[in-house]
């Protein structure tokens, strides 16, 4: 299935959640924000919030300095 990721389409797997995405592109958990559809999603529900046709990601990463 399609979605979009920061702004691209990509294919990703039918019945991935954003769980899987994450671990599919080799992104830790602890440094991320998912954005779907406009909302923050809480890392609590990464695991079981199944990604449907035309959603739309924004995957922000927290990055630290001085």
């Amino acid at each position: 299935m399609q979605v979009k990721i920061n702004g691209a389409v990509a294919e990703i797997p039918d019945n991935h959640s954003i769980d899987d995405l994450l671990l599919a592109r080799k992104l830790p958990r602890d440094i991320v924000i998912i954005e779907l559809n406009g909302e923050i999603i809480k890392r609590e529900n990464w695991e079981s919030l199944k990604l449907n046709p035309s959603d739309s990601l924004e995957i922000i990463r927290i990055i630290g300095g001085g």
